[in-house]
């Protein structure tokens, strides 16, 4: 047995609803590989951002003892 697809003919109202739903998944497959390379450039300015930090010496300052209550 075979698994074969049968798609509808070219001029089915089935088959034009199939392709809208094909265009509809491609359209939101592309806005989520778009937001996955937005996200993935935030992630790397963080980690720039935290390595710059790690690097650079920090003032020593002092404190004065904190009143207690």
């Amino acid at each position: 047995m075979t698994n074969a697809i049968i798609l509808p003919l070219p001029s089915s109202p089935e088959r034009s609803r199939l392709l809208s739903v094909d265009l509809i998944r491609r359209r939101a497959l592309d806005r989520l590989y778009r937001r996955r390379v937005a996200v993935e450039g935030l992630i790397r300015s963080l980690e720039e951002y935290e390595h710059a930090r790690e690097n650079v010496p920090g003032e020593c300052i002092s404190l004065p003892p904190a009143a207690t209550w």
